[in-house]
């Protein structure tokens, strides 16, 4: 952790560099509001869909989305620590069940069917949306419990852009961004790179070695550097062209558990990825198209070996690759006012390659995937809008049952902008890949998993013109899910995949945000709050005592809060995230590893001003305000108070 003086000198940079921008120019512009009304777009209602506010991104620019989506969405995210993996839980479902799209094309792993968002910076995203429960099925299928989209968008500002992002933080971590944007009103490039490497070895409190001492991380440090490329061509003025380049790498050490007690372990893992997606969208009086292309390659190699005293005994070293390619084509038709009809047609491939060298297995396999959605949204009476879907998909030419969806929306208080959403879908998700061949314990018989899911919420809006605007949602959803895939131990004394689960899946989630302009000051609020209640209703075995019992690691109450405040270019955040009390055993045993809940708080104070004819933007931040000791995943340590400064230059 960062020394008492050396917090004293950032925070006597950060005061310097205020007041120097201060003397040196008034950077405060006063314009003219203006107020903006429409209606939601018909083929939006009904569907219970969370869009991360702009300005969030713009704040969490030197996040990972893990981070983002743990203190700005109900996505409950599970995190073995700083720098390590991250990987979502929507609605209480597993992490495989949530499926995450990138300016069009799927990136989860073929493999393991999930997505490690702490790999993801949102540096590189400029629109965060999530689709919840049954509302995922207008992108895809699979997403039982629900859809993360995120996508780049284009800024048309004429000229050159660029922006240089610094960060210097507690444990060693430095983090470097940069931006070039350079564009005309046919043409637009824009360029995104992010380093960071940390030494990751803060002190952490050891309640798990029977000594209860403070000790520091060992083996933690990690590096991370990203390209991206986002270019667009405007063939007309409703005709669009746009190709997407992102290339990513990550080497990471990884600690071992604080229960550990060996002499020595050498454990890491590198992953690499590059993803291309095309586009070519038109606009055409009542007609829509989008025709997207895209390949995305991987490489995880993994290595795990442990001291001994005959000397170093390898556990683990594979090596795995995925390549995939995606294509899709998507239209919409407005045939009469009140009507919109959609549909969308996609095939993508995918083959995997992975060996492990220590017990000579690995499989190489490909999987063909096509989809084809039609739907309808129609307004009845201007208050009352309905949707039909229709999803069907063949997997290696193996044809799923018809996945249906419909919902409706209803204005329940005329022009008062409250609105009764609800909806009821069929969906399916394949077993992974390593589900089916992994060896030993691969399932080729494996059947689909199965859910269904009813979801109804109350929305509403208030706005008195540009002083105060209020938004409120609440909801609750049911799904159960058959065929719910497990690994357990087999008969052969090895781990088997099976289709064991019946699964019951609850909960509420509940949103509330405003904005409030008082004379020259700011003030913004955020807060959500969810319950998930997933229980197990069948025995995975005789006498198992996991039925009617919560499944392990998931909470069931989780909530953050958010506010913040502006005056003259001076900015204050604070963010508060509660996780509740979390099981790490099936059967719920209390007296065995239930992990407690835990509250962060983390503040932030900033000032924007121009020096030199340059945006400047200065931060400091303090994370785990409290230095609380806490633990996301069992013995997996975490780290306490840190600091960070953040300077963004903008020309």
């Amino acid at each position: 952790m960062i020394k008492l003086k050396s917090a004293y000198c950032l925070c006597l940079i950060l005061l310097s560099t205020i007041v120097y921008g201060q003397g040196m120019t008034d950077s405060t512009f006063i314009l003219n509001q203006v107020e903006i009304k429409a209606k939601r777009n018909i083929n939006e209602r009904g569907l219970n869909i969370t869009k991360i506010d702009s300005l969030v991104i713009k704040k969490s620019a030197n996040s990972s989305l893990s981070e983002l989506l743990s203190k700005h969405s109900p996505v409950f995210i599970k995190s073995y620590g700083q720098g390590s993996l991250a990987t979502a839980s929507f609605r209480g479902t597993a992490a495989s069940h949530t499926q995450v799209e990138w300016n069009g094309i799927n990136i989860n792993n073929p493999m393991l069917g999930q997505v490690d968002f702490s790999l993801i910076p949102v540096y590189f995203i400029d629109e965060v949306l999530l689709f919840h429960g049954g509302s995922s099925m207008q992108k895809s299928s699979g997403a039982l419990g629900g859809s993360v989209i995120v996508n780049s968008e284009p800024e048309w500002t004429k000229g050159f852009n660029a922006d240089l992002i610094q960060t210097v933080g507690s444990f060693g971590t430095y983090q470097s961004y940069l931006k070039l944007k350079t564009s005309n009103n046919k043409i637009l490039l824009d360029l995104r790179l992010f380093s960071e490497q940390s030494k990751n070895d803060f002190q952490f409190y050891n309640n798990a070695n029977g000594l209860f001492n403070y000790e520091n991380q060992q083996n933690s440090n990690y590096v991370k550097n990203g390209a991206l490329l986002n270019t667009y061509y405007r063939l007309g003025e409703n005709n669009l062209i746009s190709v997407n380049i992102w290339g990513q790498m990550a080497n990471r050490n990884l600690p071992p558990i604080m229960s550990y007690e060996g002499t020595g372990r050498d454990e890491y893992q590198k992953d690499s990825e590059l993803r291309i997606s095309g586009k070519w969208k038109l606009y055409k009086n009542k007609f829509k198209s989008e025709l997207n292309s895209g390949f995305s390659k991987t490489n995880l190699d993994y290595f795990l070996a442990n001291n001994t005293p005959l000397g170093m005994f390898i556990s683990y070293d594979s090596k795995s690759n995925t390549q995939s390619l995606f294509n899709k084509y998507s239209f919409e038709y407005k045939p009469w006012a009140k009507t919109i009809i959609a549909g969308m047609v996609n095939f993508n491939y995918h083959k995997v390659h992975i060996f492990e060298n220590r017990e000579q297995t690995g499989y190489d396999k490909t999987r063909s995937e096509t989809g084809m959605k039609l739907s309808v949204h129609r307004e009845f009476f201007e208050r009352l809008t309905v949707y039909g879907l229709v999803y069907s998909e063949f997997v290696d030419n193996s044809f799923a049952p018809l996945m249906p969806s419909v919902g409706l929306e209803f204005d329940v208080l005329k022009n008062q902008n409250l609105y009764l959403k609800s909806n009821f879908t069929r969906n399916y998700h394949q077993p992974t890949l390593n589900d089916l061949y992994w060896l030993p314990g691969g399932n080729v018989d494996l059947r689909p998993e199965r859910g269904y899911t009813g979801d109804v919420a109350l929305d509403y809006s208030f706005r008195k013109d540009a002083s105060l605007t209020i938004n409120a949602s609440i909801g609750g959803y049911m799904s159960r899910i058959n065929d719910w895939i497990i690994w357990r131990p087999g008969e052969y004394r090895f781990w088997q995949a099976e289709n064991i689960k019946e699964v019951f899946a609850r909960g509420i989630e509940a949103t509330l945000s405003g904005r409030v302009v008082v004379s020259e000051f700011d003030f913004e609020f955020f807060t959500n709050y969810t319950f998930t209640k997933t229980t197990n209703k069948e025995e995975t075995l005789p006498g198992d005592n996991s039925v009617g019992k919560q499944l392990i690691y998931i909470p069931l109450n989780k909530a953050n809060v958010m506010f913040s405040t502006g005056y003259k270019g001076f900015k204050f955040s604070y963010n508060l995230a509660l996780i509740g009390e979390r099981f790490t055993t099936s059967s719920n045993e209390i007296t065995r590893h239930v992990l407690p809940a835990y509250s962060l708080h983390d503040i932030y104070l900033g000032k924007e001003m121009f020096v030199f004819g340059k945006a400047l933007e200065v931060q400091f931040r303090i994370n785990n305000l409290f230095d609380l000791d806490y633990q996301a995943i069992l013995w997996r340590a975490m780290p306490g108070r840190n600091y960070k400064i953040f300077v963004k230059i903008s020309i």
